[in-house]
């Protein structure tokens, strides 16, 4: 039985909420995209330059929660939680306020090692609240409003670019900050557990943290979420080339696959929050791994020679099924040992960002003239997710 530090189970906060927090980084790392011409103009600095507001953003942010998820196990999710989001609210102000490019990319920086704290308090907070289906329905319900936020992101930016100038962006995530603390006030109670009544202390959960590494169960889950939603970073890093240099397409019907694939995850997630319940979550990552690995392999008959439909039908096949992954992997992933759902939390989504960091980058340096690399790529995340699976099976049938 789960013991709190209160003594009583906590509220469980609303949903909505938790959803909402969630989506705070995602949403930050998208938001200046569109500004990144204005930020270079204003600076009188190079592109590539004014890019490092993504780039920065993104590397501070998968590091981060390394250090953040240990943390919200010892100290506790609203502690770090605030903490985080004061961080985040500060440096968002020194990005707005930034009288240069260098100390824009370090106020970038900053904004993402305390953003991530609002990633990985929600994931907890489920799984401290909730054991086994239910903590993947609910996990399912956050992935879901976290997900539309990348697609909102650079639509918010741009309308406040255009309004009010690409400073505000940031003045809009600090007013953003104070309202998810106001809210983590309203309805957010301490939901870590602990052993005995006593808070663990650095040597118990680090000694639990290593421990998660020599469960199979832990390391299946954690390769089934990792190559399982990474496929989607391959698509970012050459469908530009694909989509516009090869075939000829404008930008904007770019973006709008991008949406169209992002709403492919958000309908995943329904359904499978909806078939956890008879299916249970090992059953429906099966059915997910069938789903990415069959797309992929489809890709590669029309990679050499692909038109714009016969390329992002596969990726929204590979965003429906990366719906079933994403919050199932994590919900088995985060239950191994829910003392340290924190830590076990934070560990996956370096793992995840660190992987879609090298496939971009791997693909982005291979010939880009078809589809073929990224359908070999796709194929390959696709049977690595599958060996996870075959780890928790294994590991299932060795507990029984």
């Amino acid at each position: 039985m789960t013991v709190f530090e209160s003594g009583t189970p906590p509220r469980i906060p609303p949903i909505a909420f938790l959803g909402l927090l969630a989506a705070i980084s995602p949403l930050s790392l998208g938001i200046p995209v569109q500004s990144i011409p204005d930020i270079a103009a204003t600076f009188d600095a190079p592109y590539g330059a004014a890019q490092l507001v993504v780039s920065a953003f993104l590397m501070s942010f998968a590091v981060s929660q390394l250090v953040v998820g240990p943390l919200s196990d010892r100290f506790g999710r609203k502690p770090v939680l605030y903490g985080g989001l004061l961080v985040y609210a500060l440096a968002s102000v020194g990005a707005a306020l930034a009288p240069s490019i260098e100390i824009l990319i370090t106020a970038r920086v900053i904004q993402g090692a305390g953003g991530c704290a609002a990633l990985i308090t929600p994931r907890a907070v489920v799984q401290d609240t909730h054991r086994g289906v239910e903590a993947a329905r609910m996990m399912a319900f956050v992935a879901m409003l976290q997900s539309v936020a990348p697609s909102v992101g650079p639509i918010v930016g741009g309308g406040i670019d255009a309004l009010l100038g690409w400073r505000w962006i940031f003045g809009f995530l600090t007013l953003l900050a104070g309202c998810m603390a106001l809210g983590a006030a309203i309805w957010l109670d301490e939901t870590r557990p602990v052993t005995g009544g006593q808070v663990n202390g650095w040597t118990t959960i680090l000694t639990r943290y290593a421990r998660l590494f020599r469960s199979r169960l832990y390391v299946g889950y954690t390769l089934t979420f990792t190559f399982g939603t990474t496929g989607y970073f391959g698509y970012l890093a050459v469908g530009p080339a694909l989509v516009i240099d090869n075939l000829g397409h404008p930008p904007l019907e770019f973006s709008l696959s991008l949406m169209v694939i992002a709403t492919q995850f958000v309908a995943g997630a329904w359904v499978a929050s909806r078939l956890v319940r008879r299916l249970g979550t090992d059953r429906i990552l099966w059915i997910a791994v069938a789903g990415i690995t069959a797309p992929s392999l489809a890709l590669l008959f029309v990679a050499r020679d692909p038109g714009l439909v016969a390329l992002v039908l596969p990726f929204m096949v590979f965003g429906f099924f990366n719906g079933f992954i994403f919050p199932n992997a994590l919900a088995g992933a985060t239950s191994i040992d829910p003392r340290i759902a924190g830590s076990a939390s934070s560990f996956l989504g370096f793992a995840q960002l660190g992987t879609g960091a090298i496939v971009s980058f791997v693909l982005s340096n291979l010939p880009t003239a078809d589809a073929v690399p990224l359908g070999w790529c796709m194929v390959l995340l696709g049977v690595l997710a599958g060996v996870g699976m075959v780890l928790v099976h294994t590991a299932r049938r060795e507990s029984e």
